[in-house]
């Protein structure tokens, strides 16, 4: 039987009330999610941050390199791509005309470097190039890399896939 005395307080211990329990609980909420959020952070990997950024920084030159060579070959590509067919096609111009064997498209997950792609075309006739991608690729902006197999110019820009669209790149 409940009984209160003459105060008007409870004679139950303080560990058999609500509010003592209550109180104790919004702490101890935090200090779980808190210790949970830890977890997280150690287990997972950042992948936007560089362990080398300085040589990175360094690098940019010899991109700018390239960017020069593209703008001197009067290279631009147009690429397209299906959804139903899966297949990423890349129609090359240059100013010179002298025909190019293969390409390597790089597609770059804006985000996670584990879903990155790197693929060698190769030339279909007239400057077409055409590749299947994989069946399941993330929705994204993903930016897009052309170059020769040696590295010397490169042409760039971000595609949205895997909706059907299609992007000049200069």
């Amino acid at each position: 039987m409940h009984t209160t005395n003459p105060t008007g307080l409870d004679d139950k211990p303080w560990y058999a009330q609500f509010w003592p329990w209550f109180l104790i609980s919004l702490p101890a909420t935090a200090v779980v999610a808190g210790l949970i959020t830890l977890q997280l952070a150690i287990d997972t990997n950042d992948g936007l941050v560089s362990d080398d950024y300085y040589k990175e920084g360094l690098a940019v030159n010899k991109d700018l390199a390239k960017d020069a060579l593209t703008r001197q070959l009067g290279l631009e590509a147009y690429a397209s791509f299906d959804p139903k067919t899966r297949e990423l096609g890349v129609t090359l111009r240059q100013r010179d005309g002298t025909p190019i064997e293969a390409l390597t498209l790089d597609l770059i997950h804006p985000t996670r470097a584990h879903h990155d792609l790197h693929i060698t075309m190769t030339a279909q006739g007239q400057g077409r190039f055409i590749t299947k991608l994989p069946a399941v690729i993330p929705t994204a902006y993903w930016h897009i890399r052309l170059s020769p197999p040696d590295g010397s110019w490169r042409l760039e820009n971000r595609l949205h896939l895997p909706a059907a669209g299609s992007v000049m790149m200069k």
